[in-house]
């Protein structure tokens, strides 16, 4: 008769996995959490890389309880402590810090990749050619990629 050794092995690398866990928030601690516009821990720090020819505002807050990496607003994010940073081609929001949200102006066109953890990439065109200034959300486990001011 053949035993198989698979179900150990399972159960082996499944101890691992909870130890290797364990050692790691003992030796980290705590889970780290991010509240809008506070100093973060990757890869809970939402964060905007401008790989575009066009400089453009990330904002600190998104102020709203709604809403989705992708998602946008007309109205512009006004909460206590909104700041905002000019992110000039090649510049990103500092990776210790929490920025939700960059601002697609009127009359521009952005294609952006957005990278998620845990999450699955996607990308998304902003074309505000004759519509209205938006802002586009960036939650705690994003990173957004503006790729292009051209469409």
């Amino acid at each position: 008769m053949t035993v198989s050794a698979t179900p150990v092995l399972k159960h082996v690398r499944t101890a691992a996995t909870v130890a290797a866990i364990a050692t790691a928030a003992t030796l980290v601690g705590p889970a780290p959490t991010a509240s809008a516009g506070s100093r973060c821990r990757p890869p809970l720090c939402s964060q905007t890389w401008n790989d575009s020819g066009k400089g453009f505002y990330a904002l600190k807050n998104w102020c709203k309880s709604s809403g989705s990496t992708g998602s946008y607003t007309t109205k512009k994010p006004t909460c206590d402590n909104q700041k905002r940073n000019w992110l000039s081609p090649g510049e990103r929001t500092k990776g210790n810090q929490d920025w939700d949200v960059f601002q697609v102006k009127k009359g521009r066109c952005f294609k952006v990749d957005f990278q998620l953890t845990p999450g699955s990439d996607f990308s998304r065109k902003y074309n505000r050619k004759n519509k209205k200034t938006i802002y586009v959300k960036v939650a705690n486990n994003a990173f957004a990629k503006v790729r292009s001011s051209t469409c």
